[in-house]
């Protein structure tokens, strides 16, 4: 009997996933490179050998609000042998490619000024995952493809001027926060860059209010409390280990990416879900995108999309928090069956750790 291999059932998902969402079918460009990510079969333990999902399969599906009709998704290519440094040229390639035949030589040609001083760089021999790739798609074809490099904390300096001066104020504002990786994103329209911070310590929400003062997004304080409180019923402070944040210059001012963890809260709402769409009633569009996302999502023989890893709310000077959700997806250990289907968000402080210690054991 042949073997199923990893790469040949998430074609098959992807596949099934855009007809259902109305998008395009990424696997008809990325073939190749699901083939080259994921050879080893079904359930290899060996995937877990990684740092974009520690213990699990590498692969990562989201929902945002801001792109509701996507396919999105985020992984770390080439397998569990492969180095750092062959990551980040695969990457790198990957995106340009991408970038290349979907927008054209002006859009490759701002990813290389934009990527040059990540591309070819070296870690100092501490790099742990090198690149991540990312991309989605819509009915157009190509949305947006995205390389995530890993940096040092030394490496502010090689952002562009704005974000550079933005990521020194956070540091200055917040000293728990950490450089670990930057994101280079290409779309249809405009690229954007990010840079991720990894907060060590406790992180009181409040405690934002004098960064966002200072990058013009204050007003929008309110509405970022009320998203990550309601959903994460209740909670003002988050603790060590499960918190990024990410700012990213664009058209409308800075924009300020909060991202929760689930892994790193010892004590996540067990109904995540309802919370979820008592936050979106207020936005009815977003809560029946979000309904219509999780049915394409799932699996045949389950009945969710998969495990919620990561909560995320942005903001920027025009608009109030908007929300996106981030799932590890099911049954990628095994063949799906109906009797082992899973709720949507089950408790996930034995399945997926951050050590408080090890700040590159993160999600982009």
């Amino acid at each position: 009997m042949t073997t199923q291999t990893v790469a040949e059932l998430a074609k098959y998902r992807f596949r099934t996933a855009a007809r259902r969402l109305g998008a395009a079918d990424p696997t008809g460009v990325l073939r190749d490179f699901f083939d080259r990510s994921f050879e080893l079969p079904v359930g290899d333990p060996s995937y877990g050998r990684n740092s974009f999902l520690p213990g699990y399969l590498p692969l990562e599906h989201s929902f945002s609000e801001v792109a509701p009709n996507s396919l999105r998704f985020a992984m770390e290519p080439l397998g569990p042998n492969a180095s750092a440094d062959r990551r980040r040229h695969e990457v790198s390639r990957e995106v340009r490619r991408l970038v290349d035949g979907g927008f054209g030589p002006t859009a490759r040609h701002w990813f290389d000024e934009r990527s040059e001083p990540w591309r070819g760089a070296s870690t100092q021999g501490a790099a742990r995952f090198g690149a991540w790739f990312g991309a989605s798609f819509d009915a157009g074809g190509l949305q947006e493809a995205k390389a995530y490099y890993e940096m040092d904390k030394g490496r502010v300096d090689d952002l562009p001027p704005n974000l550079q001066h933005a990521a020194r104020v956070a540091m200055a504002l917040l000293p728990g926060l950490v450089p670990i990786f930057t994101s280079v994103a290409c779309g249809r329209a405009s690229g954007a860059q990010r840079v991720y911070f990894f907060h060590t310590g406790d992180l009181r929400l409040l405690e934002l209010e004098p960064l966002m003062n200072r990058l013009g997004i204050g007003h929008q304080l309110p509405s970022l409390l009320t998203a990550i409180g309601l959903i994460l019923g209740g909670r003002f402070v988050l603790p060590e280990g499960s918190v990024v944040l990410a700012l990213r210059d664009t058209n409308r001012g800075l924009e300020m990416k909060l991202e929760v963890l689930m892994p790193g809260l010892a004590d996540p709402p067990r109904d995540m879900h309802r919370l979820v769409h008592m936050h979106l009633a207020q936005r009815p569009q977003a809560q029946r995108a979000l309904s219509q996302w999780i049915a394409a999502m799932t699996p045949d023989g389950y009945q969710t999309p998969g495990d919620v890893n990561v909560v995320s709310v942005r903001v920027d000077p025009q608009r109030s928090a908007r929300l996106a959700l981030y799932f590890r997806p099911s049954g990628y250990d095994r063949a799906a069956s109906r009797e082992r289907s899973v709720p949507m968000v089950t408790p996930v402080r034995d399945t997926w750790r951050i050590p408080s210690n090890d700040p590159y054991t993160l999600h982009p």
